[in-house]
C-alpha cells in the first residue's frame, strides 16, 4: 500500500469462521476504501487464517495470539498494530453497513481540530 490508511478496522476473533467471513466481507464492501483491516485470531480452535486469506485483499492483516487472551487483549494487539489515524472496532459476529466508515470519517473530519 502506497500510503498509510486513515482508518484501522480491528476485528478480534475466536472461532466462528462463518461469522468472521461475513464480518470481513462487510468491511471490504465499504464505500470508503482508505482503511486497513486487522484481524486478531485469539488462538481459535478452528482454523481462521484460511478464511481470512481467501479474500486476497492486501488491506487485510492477520495476526494470531499464541494463547487465548480474551477479546480485550486482542483489541489491544490490534491497536498496537494499527497505522490509521482513526480506529474502528467490529466484533467478529457483527457486520457493518456499507456506508459506516464513510459516515464516521466525514463526521470526524468535520469536527474542530481540538476534538
Amino acid at each position: 500500500m502506497a500510503q498509510d490508511p486513515l482508518v484501522s478496522v480491528i476485528i478480534p476473533a475466536y472461532n466462528g469462521a462463518d461469522a468472521l467471513r461475513r464480518a470481513v466481507a462487510s468491511v471490504l464492501a465499504q464505500t470508503y476504501g482508505n482503511f486497513e483491516l486487522i484481524i486478531i485470531d485469539d488462538h481459535s480452535a478452528e482454523p481462521l487464517e484460511p478464511v481470512v486469506r481467501s479474500f486476497g485483499d492486501e488491506r487485510i492483516i492477520y495476526l494470531r495470539h499464541a494463547q487465548n487472551k480474551g477479546a480485550a487483549a486482542a483489541r489491544n494487539t490490534g491497536m498496537r498494530q494499527a497505522r490509521g489515524s482513526f480506529l474502528a472496532f467490529l466484533d467478529s459476529d457483527d457486520e457493518s453497513l456499507p456506508g459506516r466508515l464513510a459516515a464516521q470519517v466525514k463526521a470526524f473530519q468535520s469536527l474542530p481540530a481540538d476534538v
